[in-house]
């Protein structure tokens, strides 16, 4: 129903790769990212908008359209890395909430220019990690919130054990070894536990 949401997760939990398996499976449908960072202003946006979307003149004034499709994701992968200024007000927070609940917003000149066929969708880690700054109450208050945290030890076995079997059935399809879903299953399931032990002693 092309509504807006965040996605929060903490680093490396794979939240892009969620994101992109879903965006994939969508028809008729671009995503346009912003990789955000401390200094992502709202005319980054609008560059990203102006590149993607074409520019119609309708009785309300004018409006941007996606070029190619029919729907046009705008991505913005960090969104809490934006450094609020002193006032405590993040003007690329402030310039999507009006996106949201206006469907549009005033340009350089204060024209009122609308948004048709544009979903806002961005992904972030928890605002407790270093650099991050808290989104307000009246943007998350008008926007989905779905989080997620690292897969388990058992979906890691799973996901590790397709890998591998991809690579083997490319590199060892008649390997006799290899070629047994068994040895593949024990493969990640050691993978997995060295990968926990490294992350025990390092972290």
């Amino acid at each position: 129903n092309r509504q807006p949401f965040i996605l929060v997760g903490p680093e490396g939990c794979g939240k892009s790769l969620l994101l992109q398996h879903c965006f994939n499976e969508l028809r008729s449908t671009q995503v346009a990212t912003v990789h955000c960072s401390s200094q992502t202003t709202p005319q980054h946006v609008l560059q990203k908008l102006s590149q993607m979307c074409m520019v119609i003149s309708s009785n309300t004034g004018r409006v941007y359209r996606p070029k190619d499709c029919e729907c046009l994701i705008l991505y913005l992968k960090d969104l809490n890395l934006p450094r609020p200024d002193k006032w405590g007000t993040s003007q690329l927070i402030a310039f999507l909430q009006q996106i949201v609940t206006y469907s549009g917003f005033y340009d350089d000149n204060l024209e009122w220019v609308g948004l048709e066929g544009v979903q806002l969708v961005a992904s972030m880690n928890p605002g407790s990690s270093m650099g991050r700054h808290l989104l307000t109450t009246r943007f998350t208050s008008i926007v989905r919130i779905a989080c997620i945290s690292y897969p388990s030890a058992e979906q890691l076995e799973v996901v590790y054990s397709a890998f591998i079997s991809s690579v083997i059935q490319q590199q060892l399809p008649t390997h006799t070894v290899w070629g047994a879903a068994r040895s593949i299953l024990a493969l990640a399931s050691s993978m997995v536990g060295l990968y926990a032990k490294l992350k025990e002693r390092f972290t």
